[in-house]
């Protein structure tokens, strides 16, 4: 099967073709630059650099697939969670394009896409990975912060989630506290590497083992009043030690959570997914995390697969219609709010 994937929920104009699971094209249009300025996203700019791009890149993934849209089976596009503006962009065009060329459609849950990541495969075949259930996903990213058991793919049960803050928000926040600029996930880990990440005590947040779910909020707060008197020479001398202390007590409270969720819901796989889990760091304690716990392990294989893509999307989708489940062009709308 041959399905185009589209994803605009956010500030990424993607399209991707995907024959099965594997990767044919994957083309990601950042809008970094538009909205770097602004210390974050604008929804209505987002919006216009999506109209802008989205067919530039539609047809830029065709070509290099060597795939006719004719030739395609399926229409996947991103409906929610996400800015609803900039997901309006994705679905509408998807629905144009389905109605057009008399193509099935199907409308892909975007936290969704992060699972499934784990399971994209090279135009090669590699790598191979079989699912094993009950999987336990840690999903983290700008938008989203989710521990999730997966019993069978379309059957999710969300066992931990953000309570305010997502992880990569927090990290965004940070930044801007450092005066760092936007996107500021990058910029923490790169100034991490070098620093002592023992140079400021932090909170640890909702310590109670019994809770499985994240708060980011507190943590940001504290940080803010221990260095909101500093002068900015103060903070500039420190720059790599402040980066590496808040990168630790995010990802110590991401870590520890999931471990509590492994040990609670025993299962036999573990996925990590999501833009802030590009993090080298973070791979880093995943992977000693499985081993302790001696279970597979799943990371996509390519870092820009764990940011927003097209490829995910479009898997999902193959996915959501061998199941029976797709959508009319018609009725198809976004759910910007969209749980699993």
């Amino acid at each position: 099967m041959y399905i185009l994937g589209i994803e605009t929920s956010c500030d990424d104009t993607c399209a991707a073709l995907l024959k099965d699971s594997q990767i044919l094209s994957n083309i990601i249009s950042s809008q970094i630059d538009l909205h770097k300025k602004w210390g974050g996203v604008v929804p209505d700019i987002a919006k216009r650099a999506h109209q802008d791009r989205i067919f530039p890149v539609i047809e830029t993934a065709l070509k290099r697939a060597k795939i006719k849209i004719t030739d395609i089976d399926l229409i996947a596009v991103t409906k929610g969670p996400g800015l609803a503006i900039a997901l309006s962009v994705g679905v509408n065009t998807a629905k144009e394009l389905a109605l057009k060329y008399y193509k099935n459609i199907v409308g892909v849950n975007h936290i969704e896409g992060h699972l499934l990541a784990n399971f994209l495969m090279s135009g090669r075949g590699k790598p191979i990975r079989p699912f094993i259930f009950p999987s336990l996903a840690l999903t983290v990213s700008g938008g989203h912060t989710k521990i999730i058991l997966i019993n069978k793919i379309g059957d999710y049960k969300v066992v931990g989630e953000t309570l305010d803050d997502a992880a990569g928000e927090a990290l965004d926040k940070s930044a801007k506290l450092l005066g760092l600029g936007y996107p500021g996930g990058p910029v923490i880990e790169r100034l991490a590497e070098k620093g002592d990440s023992a140079f400021l005590k932090l909170p640890t947040p909702i310590a109670d083992k019994k809770i499985l779910d994240y708060s980011f909020s507190g943590l940001k707060t504290a940080f803010y009043y221990q260095i909101k008197d500093w002068p900015k020479t103060k903070i500039n001398r420190h720059l790599v030690d402040l980066a590496a202390s808040f990168q630790k007590a995010v990802f110590d409270t991401l870590i520890r959570k999931y471990s509590l969720a492994i040990e609670k819901y025993q299962p036999k796989c573990l996925l990590i997914s999501g833009g802030v889990a590009a993090n080298k760091d973070l791979r880093k304690r995943a992977r000693n995390l499985a081993k302790k716990y001696k279970l597979p392990l799943y990371l996509p294989f390519k870092k820009e697969l764990n940011t927003d893509n097209a490829a995910m999307i479009a898997l999902a989708g193959y996915y959501q219609a061998k199941r029976g489940d797709l959508d009319s062009p018609y009725t198809l709308d976004t759910d910007s709010r969209a749980e699993l």
